[in-house]
């Protein structure tokens, strides 16, 4: 109803009801600010509306800037060029963008979970630490996901991985060494060996000590067979 018709149907009505003038305008003055009332809640419930939608994109924008960092990703998202279209608009570009980089977060803390889980137990295995060895939760640094970052910590992997596999190797040449030895020397091969370090016996529930305290009783142990080999050999001659 167009408000002419409305003022007329209204004069109409109070016409008919004998309404006065001073009464008639009260009336009109209190529709006015009725109207108004309505007209400003209006446009402050829009003005909250928009102001939230700039603060949704901005958010959105920051979030954005700070995976794109994180990443070490070599595109980049300015306002500027997302500053094209309204405000809806706009937050439909960048939204898919916004999911992308999330996955992409997701993965690579995967990734750097995975190197450096390896990475702490190797550690605790050279130092000997069995507990740490089995339970290894590494934090990863969020605020540093870059490729980069991911290919130093893999290299520094790798030569725990060669670190691990040479005392590996060293190990069992030591062992062999003393079985060796034992059976020229009829010395209980199992537990001298148990008494160094029981994983070098039952290794069915893990892998064998590779710690430097086993390596060094290995090597002491060697070092006493052979000597004692020398001595029995003395007395022959």
């Amino acid at each position: 109803m167009h408000n002419s018709n409305f003022f007329v149907n209204n004069q109409k009505i109070w016409d008919e009801i004998g309404e006065s003038d001073c009464e008639r305008d009260k009336m009109l003055l209190q529709l006015e600010q009725e109207c108004l009332d309505v007209y400003r809640r209006k446009v402050e419930k829009a003005s909250k509306y928009k102001a939230d939608l700039h603060q949704t994109l901005a958010e959105t924008e920051a979030e954005v800037a700070n995976l794109i960092s994180s990443l070490g990703e070599r595109t980049s998202f300015s306002r500027s060029e997302n500053a094209k279209g309204t405000l809806k608009e706009q937050i439909t570009i960048i939204q898919p963008v916004l999911e992308d980089l999330k996955r992409k977060k997701e993965g690579r803390i995967k990734e750097f979970w995975d190197v450096q889980s390896q990475i702490v137990r190797i550690c605790a295995e050279i130092a000997g630490d069995i507990h740490l060895s089995s339970s290894a939760d590494p934090q990863v640094d969020k605020r540093d996901l870059t490729v980069k970052k991911l290919g130093e910590l893999k290299s520094h992997l790798e030569e725990l991985q060669r670190e691990k596999s040479l005392r590996l190797q060293n190990v069992n040449d030591h062992i062999n060494t003393i079985h060796e030895l034992s059976i020229i020397m009829s010395v209980d091969f199992f537990k001298t060996i148990n008494d160094v370090h029981p994983s070098l016996i039952d290794s069915a529930n893990g892998q064998s000590s590779i710690s430097d305290d086993t390596l060094a009783r290995l090597t002491g142990v060697v070092h006493s067979l052979k000597q004692e080999k020398h001595q029995r050999l003395q007395k022959v001659m």
